[in-house]
C-alpha cells in the first residue's frame, strides 16, 4: 500500500512537471516561428538583383553635317557676266579643220548650211524660213452711180404689175408712189426708198418694184451699180 502511493505521488509530480516544462516551451516556440517568418520576408530584400542583359548590340550612328546655303544676292545687285573661255590665238598646226558636205538630195524647201539671215554679231547666222508673201488687198467697191451722170438708164427686163390694195380701191384712193432704188450690178433691184407717199398704197408699190429686174449697167466697162428713181402709178379703171 505504501509504495503504490508513493508511485501515484511520484507520477503526478512527473505530470506536472512535463506540463510545466511544456508551457515554458511555448514563447520559446512562438518566438522561434516569428524570428523564421520575419526571416522569409526580409531575406530577398537583400539578395543582389542582376540586371538582365541586351542581346542585341548597338550600332554606331554617324550624323552627317550638311552646309547651309548661301544667302541670296542682295536686291539691285548685278550680277557678274558669265566669263566665256579664252578663243587660243594661234591653230595647232596638228589639228585639221572639219569638212562639211552637203546632202545629195535636199528636202525641198529646206534651207542649206550656211545661209540665213546675219543677226548682228559676227560668226552667228540665224537659219529661218522666209515668210509668206503678204495677201493681196481685196477689190475696191464699185463706186455707185446716178442715172444722168455720164450713165444711162438701165433697160428693164422684167415688170410686175402692181397689186392694187382692195380698200384702196374701194375708197377710190389713186395716185403716183415715187421711189428711189438702187440697182446692183447684176441688175436685181437691192434697196427701195420712199421718196412720193400714198399711204395706203406704198407697200404694194414697193413689193412690186423689188421683183423687176434690168440690163446691168457698166462704166468705162465695169459693171456698177445704179441709183435711179421709179414711179409707179395708180390708178382706178372705170
Amino acid at each position: 500500500m505504501p509504495q503504490e502511493f508513493l508511485r501515484d505521488v511520484l507520477r503526478t509530480g512527473d505530470s506536472a512537471a512535463r506540463a510545466r516544462r511544456r508551457l515554458s516551451i511555448v514563447p520559446i516556440s512562438i518566438a522561434a516561428h516569428v524570428l523564421a517568418v520575419t526571416g522569409v520576408m526580409i531575406s530577398p530584400l537583400f539578395a543582389e538583383v542582376e540586371l538582365p542583359l541586351v542581346s542585341s548590340p548597338m550600332k554606331p550612328q554617324f550624323m552627317r553635317t550638311v552646309a547651309p546655303p548661301s544667302p541670296p544676292p542682295p536686291r539691285g545687285a548685278s550680277e557678274p557676266p558669265p566669263t566665256r573661255p579664252a578663243a587660243p590665238i594661234e591653230a595647232s598646226s596638228g589639228i585639221t579643220p572639219e569638212r562639211t558636205e552637203a546632202p545629195t538630195n535636199p528636202v525641198e524647201g529646206a534651207i542649206p548650211l550656211g545661209v540665213g539671215v546675219s543677226s548682228g554679231e559676227p560668226g552667228l547666222v540665224n537659219i529661218g524660213v522666209t515668210p509668206p508673201p503678204p495677201l493681196p488687198p481685196p477689190p475696191p467697191q464699185p463706186r455707185l452711180v446716178r442715172v444722168g451722170q455720164g450713165v444711162r438708164e438701165p433697160k428693164k427686163t422684167v415688170h410686175v404689175a402692181p397689186e392694187y390694195p382692195e380698200l384702196a380701191r374701194r375708197a377710190g384712193i389713186e395716185g403716183v408712189v415715187i421711189l428711189e432704188a438702187v440697182i446692183d450690178v447684176s441688175g436685181r433691184v437691192d434697196q427701195v426708198k420712199v421718196l412720193t407717199s400714198v399711204p395706203m398704197l406704198n407697200d404694194a408699190a414697193i413689193r412690186a418694184v423689188k421683183q423687176w429686174r434690168y440690163t446691168p449697167t457698166e462704166l468705162n466697162g465695169v459693171p456698177v451699180p445704179v441709183l435711179m428713181t421709179i414711179t409707179v402709178r395708180f390708178s382706178i379703171v372705170r
